[in-house]
């Protein structure tokens, strides 16, 4: 739909993560070199936490694509509530080793045995464990007995735990300390700035052939920031569904009112919460909410907009 009117290349603001749109800001440049820092370790644990929507899968692509010429296998997993009785089925299956009717221990020793015959062949082997919030803090031990492994003084895997806030908080338990003992780097994801918002959006749009026109108001870009709160993707979603707007209402030159008039539709489709930032606790109908329990209605809720915005703002 909006390509063809303002001369797009392609959709800036789309949620699927791509590499063309990598936006360096101050938090995204520090995890990255701490990711890197990680990676010269080949050992333990690198922990990259961040709030629904600040780029961690980013990250995570663009180290991999700076990797790709070097000799490291990888493999991920997507935790998804995984325990000790099933953490390490879910890794020998992202290894493509077998394990269905094994026992732990004899997923562990071919573990073990083919983590050391890819040492002899390979720089390293890396494990990224997506949404590593979710681990019980049994399946993280598990995870730690495995990081020990190593033969001649070398480690035989290297894990990186991608996780939402709550993965730190899991991490501070004290139960955890042998854990945090293996911690090689770790780094939480702000969002972005007032500042760092404006300059994001211009820079997705220079990437797919902006050049001025349609042209944004400052109002456009407080109001932005205003709703978002500075993360990527709730940015990447308003902004799309901005620009919907003006191609059905033949707007060039964007102003506050329009910006307005796009959140007040946005939220009245989604019970009037959708773009709100996420804080530690609301009170909803008399009774406290935890973060947890909002950000799992806010992976709701965007779940939701993105099938709306796919239905009606591709093109």
């Amino acid at each position: 739909m909006y390509l063809e009117t303002y001369n797009f290349s392609s959709r800036p603001f789309q949620l699927t993560p791509d590499l063309r749109f990598l936006f360096p800001s101050r938090s995204h440049k520090r995890a990255l070199s701490y990711l890197r820092f990680g990676m010269e370790q080949s050992e333990g644990f690198v922990v990259i936490t961040g709030h629904i929507g600040t780029g961690k899968t980013m990250l995570i692509q663009t180290l991999l694509a700076e990797m790709a010429d070097q000799e490291v296998a990888t493999a991920k997993i997507a935790a998804a509530n995984l325990n000790e009785e099933n953490i390490l089925s879910a890794v020998a299956s992202a290894l493509n080793l077998p394990y269905e009717g094994r026992s732990k221990v004899a997923i562990m020793t071919n573990l073990e045995k083919s983590l050391r015959h890819a040492r002899d062949r390979l720089s390293g082997v890396l494990l990224i464990v997506d949404e590593a919030q979710t681990l019980t803090p049994e399946a993280l031990e598990e995870l730690r007995i495995l990081s020990n492994l190593e033969c001649q003084g070398r480690a035989l895997m290297q894990i990186f735990l991608v996780g939402q806030t709550e993965l730190r908080v899991t991490l501070q338990a004290r139960r955890m300390e042998q854990l945090r003992q293996r911690i090689v780097a770790s780094y939480h994801l702000e969002p972005m700035s007032p500042e760092e918002t404006k300059r994001y959006i211009g820079f997705r749009l220079v990437a797919v052939g902006w050049n001025g026109d349609p042209s944004f108001s400052a109002e456009v870009y407080e109001s932005i920031y205003k709703s978002t709160g500075g993360i990527p993707r709730k940015v990447n979603i308003v902004m799309d569904r901005l620009l919907l707007f003006g191609y059905l209402e033949d707007i060039r030159d964007f102003e506050g009112e329009h910006i307005e008039q796009v959140i007040t539709e946005m939220k009245q489709e989604l019970s009037g919460d959708l773009v709100t930032v996420v804080e530690d606790k609301v009170e909803t109908e008399g009774q406290p909410r935890s973060r947890s329990e909002l950000e799992e209605r806010l992976r709701q809720l965007e779940s939701r907009l993105e099938d709306l915005v796919g239905a009606t703002g591709a093109g």
